[in-house]
């Protein structure tokens, strides 16, 4: 039986066309956008391999330079050591913060190096239950390494900052300098160790480990997306299909309904499923109710 393909031109077709196909491109460009999701994270991989690869001293006011005119990606990820003395041990806490499935915060600090400059400190994470007062820092000198990390600045749907207050919505270096009220570099100090030991015990903050190095679920996300986008052009190529070979005019013709046939059927589709007695065939006797 031939096809008729004359339905996929009504109106309500020419939607379900595009509906299906909107679905389809999606799914494409959301397997597109986890694969370049991937691809940055590789990136991100390197990069860090790279940077904590040596250790960079503090000590010789190399940060200055490093930073100068930047927002401090130039270093971001960057193994740094240090002698530094405490400005201010808990000036802040970095909200909405999660470790090992547990809510809690950062604890913002202030440290100043050995050449007079001052750098905001990341000294952990403490968790919201129960509620724990982090041990201070010590005064100092102390020996403390760790990695720099760049600013983070609010991105378009990030939670926004009305500058009071000692909470922070993300560790942005320019938020803590007004809170501090004096300059500070657009770079920020992830506490490893304090004193060649990592801080231990339920009442230290916990260190922050780098992230680590995978490919994270990228790739089985953007192989997921591609086999929706094949099952739905595979599923919708069928429905069409089937309703192409079932939509065909017919005639009865001795209590049987015939397909039209292709030269015979008239363009407008006026006796598609219309059963009614074509010309030249006999149509059936009335059927008398009363009997």
């Amino acid at each position: 039986m031939a096809a008729d393909w004359r339905f996929a031109r009504q109106p309500f077709w020419l939607f379900s066309h595009a509906f299906a196909g909107v679905v389809i491109v999606s799914f494409v460009a959301l397997g597109l956008w986890q694969l370049d999701r991937l691809g940055q994270r590789q990136d991100a991989n390197r990069l860090i391999e790279e940077r904590t690869a040596e250790v960079l001293d503090l000590d010789t006011g190399a940060l200055a330079g490093l930073t100068a005119g930047g927002d401090g990606s130039a270093v971001d990820y960057q193994a740094v050591r240090a002698t530094v003395r405490t400005v201010e041990s808990d000036l802040g806490r970095v909200v909405n913060r999660t470790a090992n499935g547990v809510a809690g915060e950062h604890v913002v600090a202030v440290v100043e190096l050995a050449d007079g400059t001052e750098l905001a400190a990341n000294r952990g994470f403490v968790p919201l239950v129960p509620v724990i007062d982090p041990d201070p820092l010590p005064p100092g000198p102390v020996v403390v390494t760790g990695w720099l990390r760049a600013t983070v600045e609010r991105g378009w749907l990030g939670a926004t900052d009305d500058g009071t207050g000692d909470e922070l919505p993300r560790f942005d270096t320019e938020r803590v300098a007004t809170r501090l009220g004096r300059d500070l570099p657009p770079a920020w100090l992830q506490i490893e160790t304090v004193d060649g030991a990592a801080p231990a015990g339920a009442a230290i903050p916990e260190p922050i480990p780098l992230p680590p190095l995978d490919d994270g679920p990228h790739l089985g996300y953007a192989v997921q997306w591609f086999i929706f986008a094949t099952l739905g052009v595979i599923f919708y190529g069928l429905l069409v299909g089937r309703r192409a070979t079932g939509h065909r005019s017919t005639i009865t013709i001795g209590g049987e309904a015939v397909p039209l046939p292709d030269d015979l059927e008239p363009a407008d589709g006026s006796l598609a499923g219309s059963g009614g007695p074509a010309t030249g065939a006999t149509p059936e006797a009335p059927v008398d109710a009363r009997s």
